[in-house]
């Protein structure tokens, strides 16, 4: 093990941080409030789906959107979901913040400590740091990656991680750099997580050596404030119910009850909402009704057909797993970690694909700051039977009528599937 990646050890184990109640050890841990919808945010105000965490340091909303400002030794400005996601989409456009010790971090975490994370040095302006835990583990080194990308702290770039049951993708801009299999030996995410964001000064002297060196060196305190932007987030939820728990201690998805809804029950939709927001259109209640009415029928109608081999669909994971050459650090306020890989092959009862909890998103202001080209990320097809779902081969600047054909593309791949020859009319005379 290199000196380097021995100090990135040390630096994911000093910032990792415990769940309130982690399901793992207890019994008696709340339910996680589902988003199962989609939603863009602007931050050209406070925004609903957020709480500030009151942590020291300045947190501002205006027309360009959000900044998180660390003023002096001790701030870490913080802002997370009053949601969780069960699979799906995060998306942010911003600028990091500059300074030696400075780091911006955007991240997806769970209470039993599954994590995925985005991360920006301040000190170095040509990359950004893709990274997961799994379970809290930090006994290895090797889950980093670096990413190379031009002037991130002064240009706003897109970043997208896509999290899905078979694997999860990163995106610079619309471009795919890392797609992490879920057969990887260090443990795969795969319980409900809530979206942070936040500064922090991995260069404190307060911290451990790694962290300081991996941070990039002392933070210069005299060199304050410094701040982060960003102009717009948008998530979307592949999950429907109104709230997620856990009904064992194994940390496994198969474990994961979805409160009047299902794991995977609104994927179609949340396909095309994540297309319609990124491309700076609105979500509103009726379009999600419409999606919600429309894939039930299409789980009625399957259902009383077959039975749909009792109402359950084998999901295969992808056979090849993701290395990691590079090393990295866990975010901030994240915690890290790996454990032993979910299983490969696996099978999920969706029984009806209904948005419980439908969330209305705003329309998207675009900054006026300097922004690269942005494009929404692409979906591969799946090696399992849900294959019928997934069956788009891009989303990429999708228009609503664009999006309605989508709709109805899949539903004609989920009739070939089921072998269900009415479900394309039923789907239609939705639309």
């Amino acid at each position: 093990m290199s000196v380097r990646k021995n100090l990135l050890l040390l630096a994911s184990a000093t910032v990792a941080t415990a769940a309130s109640c982690n399901p793992l050890t207890s019994t008696s841990c709340p339910a996680n409030t589902a988003l199962a919808g989609s939603f863009s945010e602007d931050f050209t105000s406070s925004s609903s789906y957020f709480t500030d965490e009151k942590m020291p340091g300045s947190i501002e909303y205006s027309s360009d959107g959000l900044s998180m400002t660390l003023n002096k030794q001790g701030d870490n400005p913080t802002l997370t979901s009053n949601f969780y996601i069960m699979y799906g989409k995060v998306e942010v456009v911003m600028k990091a913040a500059p300074g030696q010790g400075i780091v911006s971090s955007f991240f997806l975490q769970s209470d039993d400590l599954d994590e995925l994370d985005i991360e920006w040095v301040g000190s170095d302006d040509t990359q950004f740091q893709s990274n997961y835990f799994s379970k809290g583990d930090t006994t290895t080194y090797d889950r980093g990656q670096f990413h190379p990308v031009s002037e991130p702290e002064t240009t706003f770039h897109n970043y997208t991680m896509e999290w899905g049951m078979d694997k999860t993708t990163w995106y610079l801009d619309g471009t795919a750099v890392r797609v992490l299999e879920n057969t990887t030996t260090e443990g795969y995410p795969q319980t409900p997580m809530y979206l942070k964001m936040g500064i922090w000064a991995g260069g404190d002297p307060s911290n451990a050596e790694g962290t300081i060196e991996w941070a990039g060196g002392l933070t210069d305190y005299s060199q304050a404030p410094f701040t982060m932007y960003i102009s717009k987030v948008v998530v979307t939820d592949y999950s429907t119910g109104s709230e997620y728990s856990y009904g064992d201690q194994s940390g496994s998805w198969e474990s994961i009850e979805c409160k009047d809804g299902a794991i995977y029950g609104r994927y179609q939709q949340a396909l095309m909402d994540f297309a319609e927001l990124t491309n700076g259109g609105n979500i509103t209640e009726a379009t999600v009704s419409s999606a919600s009415s429309t894939s039930e029928v299409a789980s009625s109608t399957t259902s009383s057909s077959s039975d749909v081999a009792s109402s359950t669909s084998e999901v295969v994971s992808s056979s090849s797993s993701s290395s990691s050459s590079s090393s990295s650090s866990s975010s901030s306020s994240s915690s890290s970690s790996s454990s032993s890989s979910s299983s490969a092959a696996v099978t999920t009862t969706s029984t009806k694909a209904t948005t419980s909890s439908t969330t209305s998103a705003k329309a998207t202001t675009t900054s006026s700051s300097k922004v690269s080209s942005v494009a929404p990320t692409t979906v591969e097809k799946s090696s399992s039977s849900v294959e019928a779902v997934e069956n788009t081969a891009s989303v990429s600047h999708t228009s609503s009528s664009q999006a309605v054909k989508i709709a109805s593309d899949m539903a004609n791949g989920i009739t070939a599937s089921f072998g269900l020859a009415t479900l394309p009319l039923l789907l239609l005379s939705l639309l």
